[in-house]
């Protein structure tokens, strides 16, 4: 009876402190949702970082450091362990980005160089609930492996609807990312390869298995992405020894380069070299001590005096060394000697329209940028025409972006796609396609026309905000149901392929494994009209050699239909075909 009396008692104590507490106002509020929250102060390998809650809801940690700052006697050479820190880190505010050409209005020609050596820095987003063992996605940002930064890319909304820890990383670019040449190189194979972009992204892998738990990832679930040199970047990861362990999926989007062989990469390397002694006025490097020199430069001269040069950065390859990457993409794959995981790769159907108003005088087009922001700038009553030259041929520059695109495809998903599925299962493709039909809702006009779904456009819609540098994919005027259900659908496939190795959702078309066989659905289609997204999986199938059949068959009708002269389209053919060389 004594016992039930003690019971009864401390049953009423818990009733009165509660009646207590709500008493307070707002305590009881605020005591429950802390009891179900994640706190924002973790505790690392390293150290403690205190994150911050960002405007969607999701709480993230920016700046966190997974390597020592590669500055000194640890430029070029292979990343390091990061220190241990005192005290709190502040994870609220962006770091700096890699060293790079400053981007904006005029970003192609622009000779001045931002950012710091000290960038091996990661932004971390979560949901802010307690969960744990979140399925982790790791983001590695494009831009030609000279330029890009981890604050470009907001993971709050695609860890809020995909419950996954989201993680964007940076790594160095240009020529302190790659640079191979013998005066560099002494004995090491990590730091002798020159492949010191891509030693960052896998001693970000590194820091992530050891360290993600603390913030509520399964580092026995990591997913490796990324867009255009990011995705060449993760294909590398994926024929990388120094990868085997670090990663559990991947997924290419768009990945447009190949990689350089040590002859290549050294040719490089003395153009880099010719540039700083052009700038400095010399003829030959002072006192022949080549490695003196290049570390004597800071890394805004190194960037600078190349653009001074050759009037742009170069796309910078990674190198088959042998020892960091064994050889090129294709042929490591075809060897089966890759790290065999669940893979998607994908492209966008018209890639190419995003480059041929930046190179395209031959088309007379401005500035893509200028022209994205005349636009959106403006009433909303800015028509195709008027952003057109007069004497512009709409036929000429779709069809020349057509095949641009189709060749992207044949390169760089339907290839590798029948590499990788003649050594594995879970290997899957998209095309994307949504932004080229403004009458239906599948982009704006008149962007629709010359950008259509073009290169960086589908970032968008894997991260449910305007992250790409499009600028209107996700913008105020243009969020029509279709266009943000497909985003929707997009996520979900993703946060499941995150969580199980197969893209799939409830309620959502099927996305089902490539496959060689003739006849067979291969790729799942990405579109939307206004009201609903238009998702279906497609049998077909592309070639190197059948686009260039049917290029041939197109050009051979040039002079008729355009008249004399149109074969200076030519010129401007190689600089998006080049890519189908065979590695």
């Amino acid at each position: 009876m004594k016992k039930n009396n003690n019971f009864i008692i401390a049953v009423i104590a818990l009733v009165v402190a509660g009646l207590l507490i709500s008493a307070v106002p707002g305590y009881a509020h605020r005591w429950n949702k802390r009891s179900r929250e994640f706190p924002t102060t973790v505790i690392t390998k390293y150290g403690k970082i205190q994150g911050s809650e960002t405007d969607s809801g999701a709480l993230a940690w920016k700046s966190v450091p997974f390597a020592q700052p590669p500055v000194g006697d640890l430029r070029w050479k292979a990343p390091e362990k990061p220190a241990k820190w005192h005290g709190v880190r502040d994870g609220s505010v962006e770091c700096e980005p890699c060293t790079q050409l400053i981007t904006g209005s005029d970003w192609i020609r622009s000779s001045t160089a931002e950012g710091s050596e000290d960038c091996l820095y990661l932004d971390i987003y979560r949901p802010t609930h307690k969960k744990k063992n979140l399925p982790v996605y790791v983001w590695i940002h494009g831009g030609s492996n000279n330029f890009g930064k981890a604050e470009d890319y907001d993971g709050s909304v695609l860890a809020l609807k995909g419950d996954l820890v989201v993680v964007v990383i940076q790594y160095r670019l240009g020529p302190l990312g790659w640079l191979t040449h013998p005066a560099l190189r002494h004995g090491d194979p990590k730091d002798d390869s020159g492949n010191f972009g891509t030693l960052d992204t896998i001693r970000a892998l590194e820091w992530i298995k050891k360290n993600i738990k603390a913030f509520g990832g399964d580092p026995k679930k990591v997913t490796v992405t990324g867009e255009s040199a990011g995705a060449h970047n993760v294909m590398n990861l994926v024929i990388s020894p120094l990868a085997k362990g670090l990663f559990h999926r991947a997924m290419s989007q768009s990945g447009g380069m190949t990689t350089d062989t040590v002859v290549e990469g050294k040719a490089q390397a003395e153009n880099t070299i010719a540039a700083l002694l052009a700038a400095d006025g010399l003829s030959g490097v002072p006192g022949g001590d080549v490695e003196a020199y290049l570390r004597g430069k800071t890394s805004h001269e190194i960037f600078e005096a190349y653009y001074a040069l050759f009037g742009t950065l170069p796309t910078y390859d990674a190198y088959q060394d042998g020892y960091v990457l064994p050889g090129s993409v294709v042929a490591t794959i075809r060897s089966g000697k890759y790290n065999k995981v669940p893979i998607i790769v994908g492209a966008n159907e018209y890639e190419t329209k995003a480059f041929m108003p930046l190179y395209g005088p031959a088309f007379g087009l401005q500035s893509w940028w200028d022209l994205r922001f005349e636009v959106l700038d403006g009433d909303g009553s800015t028509t195709l025409d008027d952003v057109l030259p007069t004497d512009f041929d709409k036929t000429l520059y779709e069809v020349t972006g057509y095949y641009g695109g189709r060749n992207w495809r044949a390169k760089f998903v339907d290839e590798r796609a029948r590499a990788l599925r003649e050594q594995q299962k879970h290997v899957f493709a998209y095309d994307f396609r949504w932004g080229g039909n403004s009458a239906i809702g599948s982009g704006p006009a008149p962007f629709d026309f010359i950008y259509a779904a073009g290169h960086a456009m589908e970032i968008s819609f894997f991260f449910g905000a305007d992250t790409s540098l499009w600028g209107y994919s996700f913008s105020p005027g243009n969020d029509f149901d279709g266009r943000m259900k497909l985003s929707d659908a997009m996520m979900k496939y993703m946060a499941n392929f995150a969580r199980t190795g197969k893209p799939k959702g409830h309620h959502l078309p099927k996305w089902k494994e490539w496959s060689n066989k003739e006849g067979k659905e291969k790729v799942i289609i990405f579109d939307a009209d206004f009201d609903d997204p238009l998702i279906g999986m497609s049998d077909e199938e592309i070639s190197i050699e059948g686009i260039w059949d049917a290029l041939d068959d197109e050009l051979a009708t040039w002079d008729d239909r355009f008249g004399p002269g149109t074969s200076a389209a030519w010129g401007w053919l190689p600089w998006w075909f080049q890519w189908s060389v065979p590695e």
